[in-house]
């Protein structure tokens, strides 16, 4: 039998204020945590006691009171990389960039958190046939799958993938019938953090639950941007989003750049919209990388099932890859640093 939460309006009053939220914000944090519509006022009837506290919000409530850090002892960076645009490309960095750790003799694991698979077949794998193995993130988020379970071998063994299936798709659905659900991706990634030493989230194109759950596992966020307009409008929501994950809960969340993808160098119109990611990088304190030409070199690799990198490892924005992939490793090495520190 589940158990049942029971919240009084005093404690509900409490907790708001211990983490410094009007009663709007309050509705706000539910409203992303559970996928629901809630107001300043049904806060204020709770608190009074006029309205009886629903279970699943005093379920999500109490689990708030958890610490906010993540519990994984092990040493892996989690990133996740993720833009509501599609076709940015996302899941061309992932693979990339998960190659070139890897490569360098770190731990990588790539999980594909997108129902469309892109990652899974990237690396030439079948996303039906992995679904029927039971080795897809499905089978972890809603089958109890131990998340080491779901671990298959791809690049010549070089690193490991967690697959995606269509299935997947209905994460948002699923998650919000979870007490918690915006957390449940964050307690599979702690349990195995010390068994990996980077590990790579390739988010939906979306800002639903499941990528919130992303962002809430993440130490870092890479976000990937076509030089076109419409990727660069999306970006002021994914930081909007990125700092309410960041206030409410992930204060450990960070993001390490915006990566300008698919560009053409020749067109003025490119040209243009580099100078406005400036800006918007500007506006946002972030980094921005150099951008990633468009290249036929990362489409080859989708359809061979291979990194462009590990195919061509002189394709045009290598060097920008390699320059993201040095200040992952950058940021793992001052974070050891820190805790040697702490420790000491």
């Amino acid at each position: 039998m589940a158990p049942k939460f029971v919240m009084a309006g005093e404690e509900l009053r409490r907790l708001r204020e211990r983490r410094r939220l009007d009663q709007q914000g309050l509705a706000e944090l539910l409203n992303d945590q559970l996928g629901r519509s809630y107001d300043r006022s049904r806060i204020s009837r709770w608190e009074k006691g006029t309205e009886r506290i629903p279970q699943v919000v005093a379920a999500a409530l109490q689990a708030l009171e958890a610490p906010a850090e993540p519990t994984g002892t092990g040493s892996a960076v989690v990133l996740a990389v993720a833009n509501q645009k599609g076709g940015v490309g996302k899941t061309t960095s992932c693979v990339n960039l998960a190659f070139l750790l890897a490569r360098k003799g770190l731990r990588v694991l790539l999980v594909d958190c997108d129902g469309q698979a892109n990652a899974t077949i990237h690396f030439g794998l079948d996303p039906l046939a992995e679904e029927h193995a039971g080795h897809t993130l499905d089978h972890v988020l809603f089958a109890q799958k131990p998340p080491g379970d779901a671990v298959v071998r791809v690049c010549n063994d070089l690193l490991g993938l967690v697959p995606a299936s269509i299935n997947l798709a209905a994460a948002d659905t699923e998650l919000i019938r979870e007490p918690n659900g915006s957390l449940v991706l964050r307690e599979n990634i702690d349990d195995i953090r010390a068994d990996w030493d980077f590990i790579i989230l390739d988010c939906a194109p979306n800002l639903g639950l499941l990528t919130i759950s992303a962002l809430n596992a993440a130490d870092l966020v890479l976000i990937p941007s076509q030089t076109e307009m419409l990727s660069i409008a999306g970006i002021p929501k994914i930081m909007e989003t990125i700092s309410k994950v960041r206030r409410r809960i992930n204060p450990r969340v960070a993001v390490v750049g915006i990566l300008p993808t698919l560009h053409k160098a020749r067109r003025a119109q490119n040209r243009d919209m580099m100078d406005q990611l400036r800006a918007m990088a500007d506006r946002f304190g972030v980094p921005l990388f150099d951008s990633v030409p468009d290249a036929a070199d990362y489409g080859n690799g989708v359809t061979a099932g291979r990194p462009a990198l590990e195919m061509n490892p002189a394709v045009p924005g290598a060097d920008i890859y390699a320059t993201v992939a040095d200040r992952l490793i950058a940021h793992r090495r001052e974070r050891a640093e820190e805790g040697r520190h702490a420790a000491a």
